[in-house]
């Protein structure tokens, strides 16, 4: 079992690895931030909070940035053994 200081660790360390995705993919759609937001229905500020790491994302707001990128979300989740 994780120790709190571990679970933020691996938070913090998901929070960039999606934010480097979300980055990627945004760049490889030749999208600027403010047309994902307007795609999206979610403000720049928070896409640029995502592209940093700095915001959480919500189910909802998955599906948005998914169907922007015209891709499907797949989420699982799993016990740590």
């Amino acid at each position: 079992m994780l120790n709190k200081k571990q679970a933020r660790q691996n938070l913090k360390q998901t929070r960039l690895n999606f934010a480097e995705q979300i980055t990627a993919l945004r760049r490889l759609h030749k999208m600027t931030v403010s047309e994902l937001a307007c795609q999206t229905g979610v403000s720049s500020a928070y896409i640029e909070k995502l592209e940093l790491g700095l915001a959480e994302i919500n189910i909802g707001n998955l599906y948005q940035l998914a169907r922007a990128f015209d891709m499907k979300v797949d989420v699982s989740l799993e016990a740590n053994a």
